[in-house]
């Protein structure tokens, strides 16, 4: 049985930026950064789907591994991505902002704003970008059924010449033994439930994630956008996760602000006023 997690907040609107938490343990200075944090954080994984709102999988027979994910962990019943189409939520989910992009045609390599990979770099704290069927490393142009609009990394100035080509490679074949720090995976078109079913997403979902979860991760998994409405299917299982469900309102910034909490950054842009994910 979930417990159920009242807010101590008021709740904020489906896509604004919204306070942080009252009842967070975590103390935060004047900068917007913990002033305290662990000395070595779980790892984060971070798994975005695509184009599915909540009520097309939360309690759905085509998503059987997805919701028994969340049975195990933590669902957040009022999670809302904050702009139509994909590309506008990658980069608020790594950059808390919208960058001023609208459509999935923004340019690669032309935003010089900060963003989670800069940050964890300059805190000598890992990332990793997987990109399922992504033809080589750090790719920014479309290739079968990998879309670079899923991959926000290739966007950030920042992240040449060196970075992107290192840390944004294909999804592995075999796992490493051990995760580190964050890890952002997006399977391809068909496997992200883009352009295929609820189900084959789940089928995916259900042959990779154990893995990560036996490696000790922290592992997320999101929708970037709904069909229609932006009320999207969030839930969380990992080291420290309890088994929960949180009603309160939550944006892709609350998510990036969560996680940039628990690795001790400071919260960027939008994220720095939205509500904090618990990770």
């Amino acid at each position: 049985m979930w417990a159920i997690i009242a807010s101590a907040c008021a709740a904020p609107s489906s896509t604004g930026a919204s306070p942080a938490s009252a009842s967070s343990t975590a103390v935060v200075g004047s900068a917007g950064r913990p002033t305290a944090s662990r000395a070595a954080p779980a790892p984060v994984v971070l798994i975005l789907m695509e184009n599915h709102s909540y009520s097309q999988v939360a309690g759905s027979a085509s998503a059987p591994y997805l919701n028994g994910f969340a049975r195990r962990g933590t669902l957040f019943t009022n999670m809302n991505a904050v702009s139509h189409p994909s590309l506008p939520n990658y980069l608020a989910l790594t950059s808390g902002s919208t960058l001023g992009c609208t459509t999935d045609k923004c340019p690669t390599r032309s935003f010089r704003a900060k963003n989670i990979f800069e940050q964890l770099l300059a805190h000598r704290r890992p990332w990793r970008s997987w990109e399922e069927s992504m033809p080589g490393r750090c790719v920014r142009s479309n290739a079968g059924p990998y879309a670079v609009r899923h991959n926000p990394a290739v966007y950030y100035t920042d992240l040449f010449p060196r970075a992107c080509p290192k840390f944004d490679v294909p999804y592995p074949k075999t796992l490493p033994r051990r995760l580190h720090g964050l890890t952002f995976i997006t399977p391809n078109i068909c496997h992200d439930t883009h352009d295929c079913s609820v189900a084959v997403g789940d089928t995916w979902l259900r042959r990779h994630v154990p893995k990560l979860l036996k490696r000790g991760a922290i592992v997320v998994i999101t929708y970037d956008e709904g069909e229609g409405n932006n009320h999207i299917f969030c839930a969380a299982r990992g080291p420290g996760i309890g088994h929960a469900v949180r009603r309160a309102a939550f944006t892709h910034y609350g998510l990036l602000g969560g996680i940039e909490r628990h690795f001790g950054l400071r919260r960027l842009r939008r994220a720095a006023t939205a509500r904090p994910v618990p990770l």
